[in-house]
């Protein structure tokens, strides 16, 4: 039951890091809302939460070994993607 819930709470999570990603890039203003910073804090916690799940698991299936490392991907990416707009944001005001 649980490995179905992960695969059923992993796409929305990875849909969800991909338009991070896309608002990252594009329209990175509405990224710095209040939502926009609940999102991305929220998705990196669930996935990290989701991949630690699906490490308890360690399940051999193929479909899971890969919803896994995706899911690992995404996360990893949202987690630059974050340090990213950091280091932007502490560069841009340190400028005069």
């Amino acid at each position: 039951m649980l490995r179905n819930t992960l695969k059923i709470l992993s796409i929305p999570l990875i849909l969800v890091q991909l338009l991070i990603l896309y608002f990252w890039i594009f329209d990175w203003e509405k990224l710095v809302t209040q939502i926009g910073l609940i999102t991305w804090i929220v998705s990196i916690v669930l996935g990290i939460v989701i991949y630690l799940l699906y490490l308890k698991l360690s399940l051999k299936d193929k479909s899971n070994i890969a919803s896994k490392r995706v899911v690992l991907c995404s996360t990893l990416l949202t987690i630059a993607l974050a340090m990213g707009a950091l280091l932007i944001e502490f560069v841009t005001s340190s400028m005069p």
